[in-house]
């Protein structure tokens, strides 16, 4: 093979392996802290839905007080409505003794406030520059 191909060959193929391995939508890997008066939220969920008319949205589980949100996962720049949900252990999915067959079993009950989760007015914004770490501080009780 000439010198010149085997070149153009090499070219092509480093550039071929750059542009695969960055995302076309510019998304952003994003972490952060979830705590509920003051204490990190064992487990729950977070999500990330687009204000702006951005063609990303996301979320993660929240583990210990924290979540991270891989960049193939990731929202690209704009602003995002933030919406933490976490149900109260040992509730829901059990019919009371008195429901028929079929009834469907009541839901957990929700440890955060809806504020939070179906009334949020909490928002995030992604900039080019970050950075990309997000502390959220949820209050439950009256102060």
């Amino acid at each position: 093979m000439p010198p010149f191909r085997s070149a153009l060959l090499c070219v092509l193929f480093v550039a071929l392996g750059l542009g695969c391995s960055r995302d076309p939508l510019g998304r952003h890997a994003l972490s952060g802290t979830v705590s509920v008066d003051g204490l990190p939220l064992a487990k729950g969920n977070i999500s990330f839905q687009p204000t702006e008319g951005q063609r990303t949205s996301g979320g993660a589980m929240v583990l210990g007080g924290k979540f991270s949100v891989p960049r193939e996962s990731g929202l690209v720049l704009g602003k995002y409505r933030v919406s933490i949900n976490a149900s109260a252990p040992g509730t829901g999915g059990t019919p009371d003794e008195n429901s028929l067959p079929g009834d469907p079993a009541p839901p957990p009950k929700e440890l955060i406030p809806k504020e939070w989760n179906m009334a949020s007015e909490h928002f995030i914004e992604v900039k080019n520059s970050g950075p990309f770490k997000f502390p959220f501080e949820i209050a439950t009780k009256a102060k």
